[in-house]
């Protein structure tokens, strides 16, 4: 299926690196991976606030065309920390993990951490209600809000 695409980040200033419009991330994705943060505390690259800095690349791609383009595009643009260009990418692209198989063991150990994680504090929670007080529901939010609860086009619920 063709269902990946290749996006970057680009920067929206000129940095000592790079100009801005320049890429600082190249990678691959399907779905909103390209808008969903990367970050783990404070590690990881930082998705752009300005959304017009995400850019697709390509798009319809299968996974194996997409893993090709991301390791072109990292190997031209180089990588910040091996000294060969401009790119926060750790790596050289194409170690894609769709379709992993996991371990048990690993999966009992996320299975741990998520079950052992804090509920949000009852300040976040007021954040997150007051922010969603003041929401503009258009009607593609609206129907997108609903996609979980949905069954697929086509399906059935009896």
């Amino acid at each position: 299926m063709n269902i990946y695409y290749v996006y970057a980040y680009l920067r929206s200033k000129d940095s000592k690196t790079a100009k801005a419009g320049t890429p600082y991330y190249i990678g691959k994705g399907k779905g909103n991976r390209a808008f969903d943060s990367h970050r783990k505390g404070s590690k990881g690259i930082a998705t752009p606030a300005d959304k017009s800095m995400t850019v697709m690349v390509e798009q319809n791609l299968t996974e194996l065309g997409a893993l090709a383009i991301e390791r072109r595009m990292i190997a031209w643009y180089g990588r910040k920390d091996s000294g060969t260009g401009i790119l926060l990418n750790l790596t050289d692209g194409g170690e894609g993990a769709s379709g992993a198989i996991r371990s048990e063991e690993t999966r009992a150990k996320w299975r741990q951490a998520w079950q052992s994680r804090e509920a949000p504090r009852d300040s976040t929670r007021e954040k997150w209600s007051e922010r969603n007080r003041n929401r503009v529901w258009t009607d593609d939010s609206r129907f997108n809000a609903g996609a979980t609860t949905r069954e697929p086009s086509g399906g059935t619920t009896e």
